[in-house]
């Protein structure tokens, strides 16, 4: 019995023993199970998916009949939740978002500011935290916001299926309203004032202001004013001035912006306006940056404030007449409640533009004066540079209009047809094309010929992409899918668009002036037609060049 009772001893110790190994193996399990199932979800698993899905472009947005994708700033997120780009968020909702010192993002809608930083899971508005879903992520160096959050906010209806990565905004948008008075230069994101002297550089002086206020405050640019000026393209005399139009056609060939001798940035879209546009100016203003735009000045250079229509002691500028405009400044902010007792024009109301000038800093408030809304030319030939991308976004740019938008052709109706043939520099893919819509609520369709072989084969043209925009401007349309073309192998871009109450609704370059007269046309091969069936040499027929861009990419190696 001793032995047995030993024994029972000995077997009941193993027991206890086992239990508490048993006890401790489950804990170590349970760490294994949480490296291996949780956290590998989180951290490793959902980004995996997430890029997944972008790479295949499987998530989209549907609100009412319109379907967004990848391409429009939708992105799934790396713990597998819809977001939005700061650039698509405006759009969607009417606010106004800019990302700061690389952590923060502050977005304006009404009269509410919303900070996010990336990674943090809590949004600051009006004082107090809230919880979000998911924190703000950063992709290739943007900024994106959960989108989920962004509807609670703005109390749009908001569901997501998982199953097939669709997130639905079911009830309409109400989009938010201009503040009554705003200001670039209290969001950092205007550029030191230039001077420029007493040359005739104003046009590119504001061009580029412009320009660079659409980049900040993510990127603190100086472009070069004498490298635009000196454009070999038009190859003028600066004496002469400039306009508008050419700063738009230097910088859509890639000819420039230059900073420190090189071209980094890639302008893709411009939005123009003119004097009955105030409240779109002020939204591009809102949520692009600076607006250049024409005025007149009776006096051209820093002694405006000896001009009648300036009143010095306010900084306050207005000019009622019927002269042309003669120089180009930035608009970087308005003010509807500036009294009209500042000017010394009787102006019917109050409310002004806050107008960044290019005098230097000695001039007006630190560079700055006010315009009247009133004034007979401001927002007149209006440039906003909505779309600026990283000069590593297409290898190829196709193009026969060095100087850009000169003129107009068109069969006395709002529709034309015109296609532009290139030669393929090398193999590659033809991704998309770019043109001008000269005036509002342009509807385009753009087809592409792979294989060109003389006007006739324009009839074997495949659509590519359609839609509609709703302000004048120059437009990059990607296209639904890309075509491979081999080096040397020519094929055109066929565009046919559409514009209410124009008769001339295609823009073309051709010698028209002073400004134009080294205009080339000899390197373009280009087609118009009134119907889509037959077609006539834009050459022959208007000594000009359409202005119709093709943009490519280099075929990616596969191992």
């Amino acid at each position: 019995m001793k032995y047995s009772k030993r024994y029972i001893a000995f077997a009941v110790l193993l027991l206890f023993a086992f239990l508490v190994k048993l006890n401790t193996w489950n804990d170590e399990y349970a760490e294994v199970e949480t490296f291996r199932g949780a956290a590998l979800q989180d951290e490793v698993f959902y980004p995996l998916k997430a890029r997944s899905i972008n790479e295949e472009g499987t998530l989209s947005l549907v609100v009412g009949e319109t379907s967004y994708g990848l391409r429009d700033g939708l992105l799934m997120g790396d713990h597998m939740k819809p977001m939005v780009s700061l650039s698509f968020a405006q759009e969607l909702f009417g606010c106004s978002a800019k990302f700061y010192d690389e952590e923060r993002v502050e977005l304006h809608y009404n009269n509410d500011t919303y900070l996010f930083y990336i990674n943090e899971p809590e949004v600051s508005v009006a004082g107090q935290t809230k919880a979000l879903q998911v924190p703000p992520e950063l992709h290739d160096g943007k900024a994106y916001l959960p989108l989920k959050n962004l509807c609670d906010f703005f109390s749009c209806e908001y569901s997501y299926d998982e199953e097939n990565y669709q997130a639905v905004i079911s009830s309409e948008i109400e989009k938010g309203t201009l503040p009554v008075a705003f200001d670039l230069r209290g969001n950092g994101r205007v550029t030191e004032v230039r001077d420029q002297g007493s040359n005739a550089t104003c046009w590119a002086q504001a061009s580029l202001t412009a320009l660079e206020s659409s980049l900040l405050p993510e990127e603190q640019r100086s472009f070069s004013v004498d490298h635009m000026v000196g454009n070999k393209a038009f190859a003028i005399d600066s004496k002469l001035g400039g306009k508008y139009t050419m700063a738009a056609a230097y910088l859509l060939s890639w000819e420039g912006p230059v900073e420190n001798k090189k071209v980094e940035h890639h302008v893709q879209e411009i939005h123009f306006f003119d004097h009955d546009n105030r409240e779109e100016i002020k939204w591009a203003i809102y949520q692009n940056g600076g607006v250049s735009t024409s005025i007149y000045a009776n006096i051209a250079t820093s002694n405006l404030s000896k001009s009648s229509y300036y009143n010095k002691k306010k900084n306050a500028y207005c000019y009622l007449g019927d002269e042309q405009p003669n120089h180009d400044v930035v608009i970087i902010g308005w003010n509807d409640r500036y009294s009209k007792d500042n000017f010394t024009e009787d102006v019917p109301g109050d409310g002004a533009f806050i107008c960044q000038n290019s005098w230097g800093a000695s001039f007006g408030e630190k560079g700055v004066f006010y315009v009247s809304y009133y004034d007979t030319n401001i927002g007149n030939q209006g440039v906003s540079y909505a779309k600026v991308e990283d000069a590593d976004n297409y290898d190829s740019i196709y193009q026969s209009d060095l100087c850009g938008w000169v003129g107009q052709v068109g069969y006395r109706k709002d529709k034309i047809h015109g296609a532009n043939v290139f030669t393929a520099k090398q193999d590659e893919m033809i991704t998309g094309a770019g043109f001008y819509a000269l005036d509002e609520n342009t509807e385009y369709q753009v087809y592409f010929v792979p294989k060109y072989n003389g006007p006739s084969s324009l009839a074997n043209r495949v659509e590519v992409a359609s839609g509609m925009v709703e302000s004048a401007g120059y437009y990059t349309i990607p296209f639904e899918k890309p075509y491979t073309v081999e080096e040397g192998q020519e094929f055109a871009v066929v565009l046919a668009i559409s514009t209410p109450g124009a008769e001339y609704p295609m823009a073309i370059e051709y010698q028209s002036d002073e400004l134009t007269k080294h205009v080339d046309i000899s390197d373009g091969e280009g087609y118009i037609s009134n119907n889509g069936l037959d077609w006539e040499s834009v050459e022959e027929k208007a000594k000009g060049n359409l202005c119709i861009k093709a943009y490519g990419n280099k075929i990616k190696e596969t191992n």
